[in-house]
């Protein structure tokens, strides 16, 4: 196990290097994302693409397609209000139409409604936590079987500053990030001496998306790094090139 806590994001996978390799992304139509999986059409995986959104899942689709990378699968879920039924139906329709998941990247997150924890929304603060932590779980759950089969699988987090260190008026979004944590590192710690199942949580750190933006409506965005700045880090967690992390909380390394 490294004990690095840093990551470069300056890598590209080699050509064909996730060939036959089938990778599930949660929040595909997002900015990291899609940048993620664009990343990965080029290196010749086999994508899932799961989001909310189906207009920008199908334009995903038409690029990935027009890059002549392998066509991908596109699966819409609402991730709030899908119930505990919707969650095994994605492990089981991936096995039946492609035989096989190599990774699972969960990148889908809401914000809520950044507040005082004794002024928070209750509702807002269930939704929130169905969409960053539930629902991770949920799916995870559902995808090891598959991934406890493939040779150097890896499940990567995406995770937030605020849930590893505390964020004043975070709310649910900080809160559910904290239990992310929390969650990668028991999965790795059951994990890491019975199967080739790689899990690490990712800070990408201050990223123009939007939901930076939403968080932060008067930044300039043109200041900050863009999802394309950061994918590379992704790529090489969900791959065999990342193969030496196992249970770290990494954080993308500054320029």
């Amino acid at each position: 196990m490294t004990e690095k806590n840093t990551i470069s994001a300056d890598y590209t996978a080699a050509p064909g290097s996730f060939r036959g390799r089938v990778v599930l992304v949660t929040g595909a139509a997002g900015g990291i994302g899609n940048a993620v999986c664009r990343q990965l059409a080029a290196a010749g995986a086999t994508l899932v693409l799961l989001d909310k959104e189906i207009k920008p899942l199908e334009r995903l689709y038409d690029r990935i397609i027009e890059a002549g990378d392998p066509e991908p699968a596109i699966y819409p879920m609402n991730l709030e209000g899908a119930s505990f039924d919707h969650f095994p139906e994605v492990g089981q329709r991936i096995h039946a139409e492609l035989g096989r998941l190599d990774a699972l990247l969960h990148a889908a997150a809401a914000l809520g409604k950044p507040a005082p924890l004794e002024l928070y929304d209750v509702e807002a603060w269930y939704r929130t936590l169905q969409v960053n932590l539930n629902a991770p779980f949920m799916l995870t759950r559902a995808c090891l079987p598959l991934l406890r089969q493939a040779d150097q699988s890896a499940v990567l987090f995406t995770s937030d500053h605020g849930g590893r260190y505390g964020a004043p008026y975070g709310g649910a979004y900080a809160v559910a990030n904290a239990g992310i944590e929390g969650m990668m590192r028991v999965l790795a710690a059951e994990m890491a001496d019975t199967t080739t199942v790689r899990v690490n949580s990712l800070d990408p750190g201050v990223v123009g998306t939007a939901l930076r933006a939403q968080a932060f409506p008067f930044e300039n965005p043109f200041e900050l790094r863009r999802p394309e700045q950061v994918a590379g880090a992704f790529v090489r967690l969900l791959g065999p090139d990342g193969r030496e992390f196992h249970g770290q909380a990494l954080t993308i390394a500054e320029h």
